[in-house]
């Protein structure tokens, strides 16, 4: 019979999301924000070397991903990244903790960024 693994539960609004080494936040001209990602695996270096692919890859980001990337480098955690989202831009921001879960999320899936799961005080 298998057994189901238990998980340690997790508080995801007291986790601190940082940013991998090879991210890094640019920003462009005017109001332009991009996340820069370096290409560092075996096949992304081969694909550079000998097809000339671009060395990094830039992500443009709206507002609301670059005030949380900034918020990350500081080392909020999630419900301070999401109280303060909602208090810079307002009734614009809502609904912000999910819409801040999501960016999360995908950050995440690309492995862009990682957990530190030391609550702040």
């Amino acid at each position: 019979m298998l057994r189901k693994r238990q998980r340690e539960k997790r508080n995801l609004l007291t986790m601190v999301p940082l940013l991998e080494r090879r991210v890094t936040l640019e920003q462009g001209s005017s109001e332009s924000t991009f996340l820069v990602i370096q290409r560092t695996n075996f096949v992304e270096r081969i694909t550079i070397r000998y097809f000339k692919q671009p060395s990094v890859r830039k992500i443009k980001l709206d507002k609301f991903g670059a005030f949380a990337i900034k918020q990350m480098e500081h080392k909020c955690n999630v419900d301070q990244i999401s109280e303060a989202m909602s208090e810079q831009f307002g009734e614009e921001a809502e609904p912000a903790l999910p819409r801040l879960m999501k960016f999360l999320e995908i950050l995440e899936v690309h492995e862009w960024i990682k957990w530190d799961e030391e609550e702040q005080k």
